[in-house]
């Protein structure tokens, strides 16, 4: 059966932050899921993404 996480539609920290919350506890709770450790892999990356363009951004306005 494979399961369907619904990601953020924002690139907010935030809501990327409560979405890899999310699916660490869905992992917690059935880790023969694939499917919710890709997405919580992919959380992560997005959310590493978000933040270094966002740094990335700050500097070169500074």
């Amino acid at each position: 059966m494979t399961y369907v996480y619904e990601e953020p539609s924002s690139l907010s920290v935030s809501d990327w932050e409560v979405f890899r919350d999310r699916m660490i506890k869905e992992v917690a709770r059935y880790p023969d899921r694939e499917d919710a450790a890709e997405a919580l892999r992919f959380a992560e990356f997005m959310l590493n993404d978000i933040k270094q363009n966002r740094a990335r951004r700050l500097s070169e306005a500074a």
